[in-house]
C-alpha cells in the first residue's frame, strides 16, 4: 500500500517530456523512412509504452540510440528484418494496433503479444479491416485478442474504404499506413474526429494526407526522414498538474512547451466550462503541432454533464476530470464514453468503485456515470481513511493520487508502479509543485 502525500497548494513552472502519442508515431515513421536515413528526435517521451515501441523496432532490426539529449533512429525502409523472438508490445495499445499493419505487410511470419492487460483489449477493430486488405492473421477469439500470429503478406490490397464505428486514432493510423504497402488507395473515415497526430506528422515525413468530399482520408508516398524533429510536452500528463492548480487553494501552475492540439484539449474545454481559470497560449509549432503554455489557477467549479463529440477529445482524461469534479458544486455526469470499458482496465468500473470507496454516491451507466460533487469543502469533508484500487491502470492511479493529495483524509493506493507506463516523472513533478 502506498500512502498519498498531502499538498496544501501547488505553485511553479514545469516542462514535460514529449507527448506519448506523437513519440510512438515519430519512432515508427523514422524507422520506416528510407534505408540509412537518420532522424534525431528531441524530447522523446520516457514512458514505458514508448520504450515498448522502441524495443519492438529494435527486434525488427532497426538501429535506435537513445541519449539524454536526443534519440537517433536509422531508417530501414518499409521491409524490416525477421525477429528471433516474439514482438512484445507490453501495455501499449498504440504499439499493438499500429504494428498489426506493419507485421501484416512484412516478408516473414511473426507473433505479436503483450502483457496481461493488453491481452484483454479488443484487436478485431484493426484485425478485421486488415484481413479485408489481404492480411493473414490468427489469434485468440478469432483474432480479437493477443497474441496474434501474422503470416506476412508483403503487399496489401487497396481499393477499400473503411467507416469506423468508434473514433480511434490507433485504428485510423493502422489503416492509413496500409497505403505504404499497397498500390491501391486505402481510405478511412471516423464518426467523429479522434486525435489527428498521424495526419499532422506524416507530411513532415514527406507523406501527403488527402481527404475526399465525403470525409474519407488516405495518404500518398513513402516516409522520408525530416533529419530532426522536436516533440511538444505531453498534454495528458499536463492534465494532472493542471488539476493540482485548480482544486488546491492559493495555487498557480504553469506548464511550458506543451501540446495544444484541439483534438486533445477536451479536458481543458470541459474544465473551463465548469468555471476553471485556465489560460492557454499557442506560441509556436513543433512536429506539425500547436505548442505553447498553460496556466491553471485555483478555481470555483460548477459540475456539468459531458457527452457527444467532446468525449473522444478527452477520453484519457475522464478519470482525472472525475476526480476534479469531486470539488465541484452540483451533479457531474459523463455519457457516450463506453470506450472507457476497453482501456487498460474497465475505467468506468474503476472510477465508480474508487469514488464509492471515498464515500461518494455514484450512479453507473453502460456508457458513463453520475455523482454529486462536494464543492469547495471537499478537502474538509473527506477526512477519513480511504483505500483505492489502481486496477493496474496508470491513469486511475494518478487521478486518485491527485484527489488523495488534496483532501484531509488519509488515502492509500494499492499499487502505483503502473504510473511509469505513461508518466515516469509524475512524482518528481508533483514534489516540485508542492508548497515548500
Amino acid at each position: 500500500m502506498f500512502e498519498v502525500p498531502k499538498i496544501k497548494s501547488a505553485k511553479g513552472k514545469v516542462k514535460l517530456k514529449g507527448d506519448k502519442s506523437i513519440s510512438h508515431r515519430t519512432l515508427i515513421f523514422s524507422a520506416l523512412s528510407e534505408k540509412g536515413e537518420r532522424t534525431k528526435i528531441f524530447n522523446l517521451s520516457s514512458a514505458k509504452d514508448v520504450l515498448s515501441t522502441s524495443e519492438c523496432l529494435k527486434k525488427l532490426g532497426v538501429k535506435i540510440h537513445i541519449s539524454e539529449e536526443y534519440a537517433e533512429v536509422e531508417g530501414k525502409g518499409l521491409y524490416l528484418s525477421q525477429p528471433e523472438s516474439i514482438i512484445y508490445a507490453g501495455n501499449s495499445g498504440t504499439t499493438a494496433r499500429i504494428f498489426s499493419t506493419i507485421l501484416s505487410a512484412q516478408k516473414f511470419p511473426s507473433v505479436l503479444d503483450g502483457d496481461e492487460s493488453l491481452r484483454k483489449r479488443p484487436m478485431k477493430r484493426v484485425v478485421e479491416p486488415l484481413r479485408t486488405l489481404g492480411a493473414k492473421i490468427w489469434g485468440k477469439e478469432n483474432g480479437n485478442k493477443l497474441p496474434l500470429v501474422f503470416e506476412g503478406a508483403e503487399k496489401l490490397k487497396g481499393g477499400k474504404s473503411f467507416r469506423l464505428d468508434v473514433p480511434s486514432a490507433q485504428v485510423k493510423t493502422a489503416l492509413l499506413i496500409a497505403n505504404f504497402w499497397s498500390n491501391n488507395i486505402v481510405k478511412v473515415k471516423e464518426p467523429t474526429l479522434s486525435r489527428d497526430h498521424t495526419e499532422r506528422i506524416l507530411p513532415i515525413f514527406s507523406v501527403n494526407v488527402r481527404c475526399d468530399s465525403d470525409g474519407f482520408i488516405w495518404c500518398e508516398g513513402k516516409p522520408k526522414s525530416p533529419k530532426s524533429i522536436k516533440i511538444p510536452g505531453d498534454i495528458s500528463s499536463a492534465s494532472f498538474l493542471i488539476s493540482l492548480g485548480i482544486i488546491n487553494k492559493n495555487s498557480e501552475v504553469e506548464i511550458e512547451d506543451v501540446l495544444l492540439n484541439k483534438t486533445r484539449t477536451g479536458f481543458i474545454e470541459a474544465l473551463k466550462s465548469m468555471g476553471a481559470e485556465i489560460i492557454c497560449e499557442v506560441e509556436k509549432e513543433e512536429s506539425g503541432e500547436p505548442t505553447g503554455r498553460i496556466i491553471a489557477k485555483t478555481s470555483k467549479l460548477k459540475a456539468k454533464t459531458f457527452s457527444g463529440e467532446i468525449i473522444p477529445k478527452m477520453i484519457d482524461e475522464i478519470p482525472i476530470l472525475s476526480c476534479v469534479a469531486v470539488f465541484s458544486e452540483g451533479i457531474f455526469s459523463v455519457k457516450d464514453a463506453e470506450e472507457l470499458r476497453v482501456k487498460e482496465t474497465d475505467r468506468i468500473k474503476a472510477i465508480v468503485e474508487n469514488l464509492k470507496a471515498i464515500g461518494i454516491e455514484v450512479e453507473e451507466y453502460k456508457d458513463g456515470f453520475a455523482f454529486e460533487g462536494l464543492g469547495e469543502k471537499a478537502r474538509e469533508k473527506l477526512k477519513h481513511e480511504y483505500y483505492i484500487k489502481s486496477f493496474g491502470d496508470h491513469r486511475i492511479a494518478m487521478s486518485f493520487f491527485i484527489l488523495g493529495s488534496s483532501i484531509n483524509g488519509k488515502v492509500f493506493i494499492d499499487d502505483v508502479s503502473s504510473i511509469s507506463i505513461s508518466y515516469p516523472e509524475f512524482f518528481k513533478d508533483f514534489e516540485f509543485l508542492m508548497e515548500k
